[in-house]
């Protein structure tokens, strides 16, 4: 194919073709294949050219959305594979990119976990999260996350939870606890070791939270139950709650003559 027209642009080179194809070069891409109207292209050039000119703008566009945010090498890859280029060409792109450092999952790690370690997220969440942005199994199994940190770290949240559920009674209020460390990414080990630094509330706080919540109950079952049936669900319903049998038998008594 034979070159038949160069227009000389702004930000880049159209060349036309004796076939009607235009190609839209980079200008650099331009200058290194000493092009002119009337060359002949082979195929294999014409190849290089389309390649070439490909890496390029895939580059522009890698730098442009690298200085907004830091990414995985995962999930650059999957950005660019998205501008449905080959594999070769967003190849070519990435190992630019890590000449410069800037793609580096080593890095990349590091500060993430320094990140989610201040905001005392435990090890479980912070390893899924790298997880889901692409950096492999044998990369998670060398970050070390002494259980001396994990300890701190768990500590750090505990009376901001603790005051988070104070409204419940001692029993539910273990639960929710529990089950806030885990979701954090704690190991159970040192969400049991949190839990167990919960205090029992004083007696007469608990017996209020109790007989609140009996009206609630009471509330409920007593447009659908009657009677005995009616003490029963509201007894099963309180013991549910973590309430104390004892505690749960004297509040009936009282209320439920």
């Amino acid at each position: 194919m034979k070159i038949k027209k160069i227009k000389i642009l702004k930000n880049k080179v159209v060349v036309s073709l004796d076939n009607d194809e235009k190609l839209e070069l980079d200008k650099e891409i331009y200058t290194n294949f000493y092009l002119y109207e009337g060359k002949e292209l082979s195929k294999k050039e014409y190849n290089e050219i389309k390649e070439n000119n490909n890496v390029s703008a895939l580059l522009r566009y890698a730098l442009r959305i690298r200085s907004k945010a830091i990414y995985s090498e995962y999930q650059l890859r999957e950005k660019l594979y998205k501008k449905e280029v080959s594999k070769k060409e967003v190849d070519q792109v990435i190992k630019i990119l890590t000449q410069y450092n800037l793609v580096d999952d080593e890095a990349f790690t590091c500060d993430y976990v320094e990140y989610y370690n201040s905001l005392n997220y435990g090890k479980n969440k912070i390893l899924n999260k790298l997880s889901e942005k692409g950096i492999f199994k044998d990369k998670l199994e060398k970050i070390k996350f002494p259980v001396t940190l994990e300890r701190k770290k768990a500590q750090n949240v505990y009376l901001r939870l603790l005051k988070k559920y104070e409204r419940y009674n001692f029993s539910q209020k273990k639960e929710h606890l529990y089950n806030a460390y885990i979701n954090m990414g704690f190991d159970c080990d040192i969400a049991l070791e949190m839990v167990d630094r919960v205090k029992e509330d004083d007696s007469k706080d608990e017996i209020k939270k109790l007989e609140k919540d009996y009206e609630k109950v009471y509330s409920r079952y007593s447009k659908k139950y009657q009677k005995k049936e009616l003490r029963q669900k509201v007894l099963q319903s309180l013991l549910q709650k973590g309430y104390k049998m004892n505690d749960v038998l004297k509040v009936l008594e009282r209320k439920m003559k």
